[in-house]
């Protein structure tokens, strides 16, 4: 889930340009210029002016889009009791952004909301991309795990990356976003994601429960005005 969490806000703040979240910032677009062949997304230096100006991508939405979409959000998008948080009151037409998003939210968004959210507001061989990351997460996330859908989800996932790196300028890719690569196989040798979640969790408060009640023993048995103390040596 901080999986999702991280590449959910990197999707989201990209397509809607947030500041400080968007991947697509200057210097991503001048390491694009020289890492990419997208010559028509490089920086350019009009004429008679100072500052740079940066060409319009395919995942920069128009403000229009993005006001439709959050109030489609806002006034249309509801989920069953105990779902998912109420993601309208967070909901800001005026500002364009969403707040109060938490790991869960971010969860649900990336595999069931995205794929909706997005659809019509984005070129198809994109959006197609974008959907495809959401059912890889649904099949890794889901209650039952085949072992031949994940024999299938391994050879996916160095697919999905190599199409996202030539949808996405270089600077949205970091090492949580590599970890695509290995979820599969973390799922096949472990078992399901909520499953070993729940047990590593438990396992660690039972490590520190356990050293907890032994200092609460020894501090009650022997108390530290009590306790021998070291001979210093010379």
């Amino acid at each position: 889930m901080h999986t999702e969490k991280n590449i959910g806000e990197a999707i989201f703040g990209t397509l809607f340009g947030i500041d400080g979240k968007s991947k697509d910032n200057p210097k991503a677009r001048v390491d694009q210029e020289t890492l990419c062949d997208r010559p028509l997304q490089n920086m350019r230096h009009p004429k008679g002016k100072k500052n740079w100006s940066k060409p319009k991508a395919w995942f920069n939405l128009e403000r229009g889009h993005m006001r439709e979409i959050l109030l489609w959000v806002q006034n249309r998008l509801m989920f069953p009791d105990g779902y998912a948080a109420n993601l309208k009151r967070g909901a800001s037409p005026e500002k364009l952004k969403i707040f109060g998003l938490k790991s869960h939210d971010w969860h649900i968004w990336l595999e069931r909301v995205m794929p909706v959210m997005l659809c019509g507001y984005i070129p198809e061989e994109e959006w197609l991309v974008l959907a495809e990351l959401s059912y890889l997460f649904c099949v890794l996330c889901a209650k039952e795990l085949s072992p031949g859908m994940l024999e299938d989800m391994e050879q996916m996932a160095p697919e999905l990356l190599c199409k996202l790196e030539k949808i996405f300028p270089p600077g949205f890719f970091n090492p949580m976003q590599h970890l695509i690569l290995h979820l599969p196989t973390e799922a096949r040798l472990g078992a399901l994601c909520k499953t070993v979640g729940a047990i590593q969790r438990r396992e660690c408060r039972r490590r520190f429960e356990k050293n907890v009640k032994i200092n609460v023993e020894l501090k009650h048995r022997w108390p530290m005005h009590s306790l021998p103390r070291r001979r210093q040596t010379s």
